[in-house]
């Protein structure tokens, strides 16, 4: 049986909590949804939710806008305690049912809350690395070395979190073993909006009964990069008297920021229910240790997460651009998003190869499409060229974009007449494979470069009339062996290449002739 887990998020109707049974629910905008959630990024049917075995286990409906974990794409994921999933626009939370404190709530005036006590995290920091060469002094000496000690030895387990769940319910199990409070929540800073990333409770404590901190408070905390001692005074107005409050051990709570560089990126929070209980300024340096800590294990969680997207990125980019242009996608200076620009467009296509096929293997005609395709890719590559995509024994490519070449034509005539030589150095290395030739359109003119097709699945290609003529070039006129250029690619090659003007004729789809040009070779 699963562990009982509750979501809770917010949409446009306000806060909503559902808790998760053995029953399969369905997510979704509609009003037939097991949970419906308001909000137009949602699919009408979203996501799903089934029990299996010991867990629940969400998958993605094929949504227009899917499931994300983190920045992490899943068409599938076994939900647990503390986990963020974002549904289009709206996040949710996912919470235990079971002996977790999952009410948390930052109120606009709790005029009962005041700081008691505080520190700055970044004085602190600089006293903490002072007390390696010399005595640490005033609230931060007491208890400090035993604290130190425990987050040494829980440091590995944070910093080692594969997942933003281990790390922030790591952080708020750590606080509830070595600090005397009584629970403890960790938020996380999304779009100004303080959204909960973990919650605990000692056990057998009221979950129903919420941690709440005033807006103002945590505001400070944030503004101010402060941790802070708050007294939950109740009917008592005179916070001066703060000896007095410490021995009556009224209920205390105290709050630190979460620093990653020069952004605060959340909170975290711990308080006391048990009147027998009282938080101290010492305690106050235990959680400014542990705030610190939690911070640099964020920080390299995301720095993990940055790393592992530019790498996911990288191998996308790979697949269709040369390293040089990759590299100058990834740093900025050439631009993926869909735009008009002039690129000259290349088609090649096997003659025959059809027909040959039928005489061999299905892996005989894989290996060797897989063999000749990486030869000519490579061609594409030398010249920065962009793969379009691979369309059975055909290739297509582009110059000029997403990097901007000016000189874009003869860079495209140069990869023809190297396709043309490579499949020459093919054929002669492989005798006991068939004869191989292949025809080239190559086209020169303006074209809709960018991401083309639905949210679920795009392409970075080519749309536009310079394209239909490459490949008419390519099918119409060109002949085994050759490479034939539109007119304006000729145009910008005339001093470059050895060209032979052919006779103007009608293309398929075209209402004017076409006056193409066959490429002999460099000058």
């Amino acid at each position: 049986m699963a562990t009982p887990l509750t979501l809770r998020f917010r949409d446009s109707d306000g806060d909503q909590q559902h808790r998760l049974g053995p029953e399969r629910i369905v997510i979704g905008r509609t009003e037939d949804c097991d949970i419906q959630i308001s909000d137009d990024t949602i699919s009408r049917n979203h996501a799903c939710i089934a029990e299996q075995g010991d867990c629940f286990v969400l998958e993605d409906m094929k949504s227009r806008n899917g499931v994300f974990v983190g920045n992490r794409s899943v068409e599938s994921v076994k939900l647990q305690a503390g986990m963020v999933l974002r549904l289009g626009n709206v996040s949710i939370l996912v919470e235990s049912t079971q002996g977790s404190a999952f009410n948390v709530r930052l109120a606009e005036d709790l005029p009962e809350q005041g700081v008691l006590d505080s520190l700055v995290i970044d004085d602190f920091q600089n006293t903490l690395g002072a007390s390696s060469v010399g005595s640490t002094k005033g609230p931060v000496q007491g208890g400090l070395g035993v604290a130190l000690e425990l987050f040494q030895n829980a440091a590995e387990t944070l910093l080692t979190g594969s997942e933003l769940a281990e790390v922030t319910e790591g952080a708020v199990g750590l606080a509830l073993r070595s600090l005397p409070v009584d629970r403890g929540f960790l938020s996380l800073s999304e779009d100004g909006q303080l959204v909960p990333y973990a919650t605990q409770a000692q056990e057998g404590l009221d979950a129903d009964r919420p941690m709440q901190i005033s807006r103002t408070i945590a505001r400070q905390v944030m503004d101010e990069r402060r941790a802070v001692l708050i007294r939950d005074t109740g009917s008592m107005e005179n916070l001066a008297v703060a000896h007095s409050i410490v021995q009556m051990q009224i209920q205390s709570a105290m709050c630190a920021p979460l620093i990653s560089g020069n952004e605060v990126v959340g909170i975290i929070y711990v308080d006391c229910v048990d009147s027998k209980k009282s938080l101290t300024s010492d305690h106050l340096g235990i959680i400014s240790v542990l705030a610190l800590m939690v911070s640099s294990a964020l920080e390299q969680f995301r720095l993990r997460q940055s790393v592992e997207e530019e790498k996911r990125r990288r191998e996308q980019l790979s697949c269709r651009l040369s390293p040089n242009v990759v590299e100058k996608v990834l740093a900025g200076e050439a631009e993926l998003g869909s735009k008009e620009v002039e690129i000259s467009v290349l088609f090649a296509d096997l003659v025959g190869f059809t027909s040959m096929s039928e005489k061999l293997a299905p892996r005989e005609v894989v290996d060797l499409l897989n063999d000749l395709f990486e030869t000519l890719t490579a061609e594409v590559f030398l010249e920065d060229g962009t793969l379009d995509k691979y369309i059975g024994d055909a290739l297509i490519a582009f110059f000029g974009a997403p990097e901007t070449q000016q000189d874009h034509p003869a860079r495209a005539v140069r990869t023809g007449l190297a396709m043309q030589a490579r499949l020459l150095e093919m054929a002669a290395r492989h005798p006991e494979r068939p004869t191989l030739s292949m025809r080239i359109g190559i086209n020169t003119g303006p074209a809709v470069v960018g991401d083309i097709g639905s949210k679920l699945r795009s392409d970075y290609t080519v749309i536009g009339d310079t394209v239909n003529t490459a490949s008419r070039l390519e099918s119409q006129i060109a002949k085994a062996g050759e490479v034939v250029v539109g007119p304006k690619t000729a145009e910008h090659c005339l001093d470059l290449f050895d060209l032979e003007e052919l006779e103007a004729l009608p293309l398929k789809g075209k209402s004017q002739l076409v006056r193409p040009w066959r490429v002999i070779g460099e000058k």
